[in-house]
């Protein structure tokens, strides 16, 4: 019987080992965004809050550091600069999707000098389910292509999101950083083409859209011309117009 235990303690050992190392390790990514918050640079840090908003990351001393930052800074948050950066605190630190840092959002929202901080602050907290869900979709590797990087293949699980705020923040990151793997536009290609045949065309959806139309033209890839043909013939004035200057770029 002790035999046994200790094959199954081996064997649960070996489970949380494969687990363990089947993670990406983002630490590297952590640590310049803690020197970005760190710097005497205003736009340095508010450049790293953006940053810490978009990439969802799970680390729980980035986000205090973020909190710390906060909380001694918002009060004398007067100045227009001053209230940019304390704004991106405020989406930064809802980025972690944790509402343990709910009441110090809460506080800004109602203590802070600037009625726009205020505001920034009561949306930060109204956001949190939407990063707890970009924080799962960053953070998952099953399904990952070996051949494309890191970023890439969390750029095709963001097009694969059932949210349009991801789709579009995919879709911006290709945009900024083409060229990427053709399987990363094989992704936009397929949100573009799902998103039109749902036929839901709010202002969310057709903006997320234009992006991926842009995402496609920065291909220089001709074989996605026929899903752009589709939305410039869907009805829309806003995407007729994106998908034929995508159009026009791919020829």
């Amino acid at each position: 019987m002790k035999r046994q235990w200790i094959l199954w303690g081996v064997l649960i050992l070996l489970m949380l080992a494969g687990v363990a190392f089947g993670q990406v390790d983002r630490s590297g990514e952590v640590a310049t965004l803690k020197q970005g918050l760190e710097s005497t640079s205003r736009s340095a840090r508010i450049d790293a809050a953006k940053r810490i908003t978009q990439a969802g990351l799970t680390d729980g001393v980035l986000y205090d550091k973020v909190a710390a930052l906060l909380q001694a800074g918002y009060g004398e948050a007067v100045e227009a600069n001053a209230v940019d950066e304390m704004a991106w605190l405020c989406k930064a630190l809802a980025a972690s999707g944790d509402t343990r840092h709910q009441p110090l959002l809460e506080e800004v929202a109602t203590l802070a000098p600037n009625v726009k901080l205020q505001k920034y602050a009561r949306q930060s907290i109204d956001s949190f389910a939407e990063h707890q869900e970009r924080i799962r979709v960053l953070n998952a590797t099953t399904g990952w292509n070996a051949d494309l990087s890191d970023t890439e293949n969390r750029l095709i699980g963001m097009l694969g999101a059932e949210s349009a705020e991801l789709k579009r923040d995919a879709a911006k990151t290709i945009v900024r950083d083409s060229p990427v793997a053709e399987g990363v536009y094989d992704a936009a290609a397929s949100a573009l083409s799902g998103m039109l045949a749902a036929g839901i065309l709010d202002n969310l959806t057709v903006d997320t859209m234009a992006w991926l139309c842009k995402a496609l033209a920065a291909s220089g890839n001709g074989k996605y011309a026929p899903a752009l043909e589709q939305v410039a013939a869907a009805g829309n004035k806003k995407l007729t117009k994106f998908a034929n200057a995508a159009l026009q770029e791919l020829r």
